[in-house]
C-alpha cells in the first residue's frame, strides 16, 4: 500500500488525450481527488499495482480457432479475426473468464518545478515540505497488438459498455498534494485510478471459414472513478516505483 501521509488535496479536471503520457499544467478545479485513505469507497477490493511495471494487459497468449480445426497463437491474427466483427455479415459475442479490479500508481513528476523526486539526501539536512503537481493520463488496453479499438470492443463485444467505465480511450487527471520529506528520504507525486481486468473468450459467427473462437482476450478498462493522488517516499538508497 502507498506510504501514510495526510495530504490536502484540491480538485481537477480531466482532458482527452490520445495516448499514454504525463501532461504537466496546472490543477484545474472541477475533478475532485482523494488519497486513498480518503477514498476508501472508490478502491475498495482492489488490489494496488505499480503501474510502471505491471505487464498484465500484455501477458497470455491469445489465440483463434476457426470452425474448420485451424488453430494461430499469434496476436495479429487474432486482431485480423477480430477486425471481421466490424462486419454487419458477422455476429460475435464476448463471455467473460476472469475479471479483477486493480489500482494502478504511477510516480508523476512535480510540474511546478519541472522535475521528478525531490530529495532529502544532504548530510544535516532539515525536513522538507513542498506542495507537488502534475497530472498523469490513464488509458484503455488490450493484449492484440496496437491502440485498442473502443468501438469494436464495446459496441460489438459488449466489453465495457456500461456505465461505470470510461467513455474515452485516454483521459487527463491532474492532482496536486502536499509531501513531507525527512532527511534520508527522496520522494515524489503518485497518481492511482481503479483499473478493470478482464479476460474474455470472443465467438465469432460467420465470416472467414465459417467462424471462430478467440480465447485469451485480455482488456483493461479504466473505471469511472475520480483518480487519487498520493506519495511515493522511500530512503535515499532505495528505489522510488518508476525506478528513480
Amino acid at each position: 500500500m502507498p506510504p501514510t501521509y495526510t495530504p490536502s488535496v484540491r480538485s481537477s479536471l480531466p482532458a482527452s488525450v490520445s495516448r499514454i503520457g504525463v501532461a504537466f499544467g496546472a490543477v484545474a478545479a472541477a475533478l475532485a481527488l482523494a488519497a486513498p485513505a480518503a477514498s476508501a469507497a472508490q478502491g475498495s477490493g482492489t488490489t494496488d499495482v505499480n503501474g510502471h511495471t505491471d505487464t498484465w494487459v500484455e501477458g497470455g497468449s491469445p489465440s483463434v480457432t476457426y470452425d474448420n480445426g485451424y488453430q494461430v497463437n499469434s496476436a495479429a491474427e487474432v486482431k485480423r479475426a477480430l477486425d471481421q466483427c466490424k462486419s454487419s455479415k458477422v455476429s460475435c459475442s464476448a463471455t467473460t473468464t476472469s475479471s479483477q479490479q486493480v489500482t494502478k500508481w504511477f510516480d508523476v513528476d512535480n510540474a511546478g518545478m519541472g522535475i521528478g523526486p525531490i530529495q532529502n539526501c544532504s548530510p544535516g539536512a532539515s525536513e522538507i515540505n513542498q506542495t507537488l503537481s502534475g497530472s498523469k493520463t490513464f488509458t484503455w488496453g488490450w493484449n492484440v497488438g496496437g491502440s485498442i479499438d473502443i468501438t469494436l470492443v464495446k459496441d460489438k463485444l459488449g466489453v465495457g459498455a456500461s456505465a461505470q467505465y470510461s467513455e474515452t480511450n485516454a483521459e487527463t487527471k491532474s492532482g496536486d498534494i502536499r509531501i513531507t520529506i525527512k532527511p534520508g528520504q527522496k520522494g515524489m507525486l503518485m497518481m492511482g485510478h481503479d483499473m478493470e481486468q478482464r479476460v474474455s473468450d470472443v465467438t465469432i459467427q460467420g465470416g472467414e471459414l465459417g467462424g471462430a473462437k478467440i480465447t485469451g482476450l485480455r482488456t483493461e478498462i479504466p473505471l469511472k472513478v475520480a483518480a487519487r493522488a498520493d506519495t511515493d517516499v522511500v530512503a535515499c538508497g532505495a528505489t522510488l516505483k518508476n525506478g528513480r
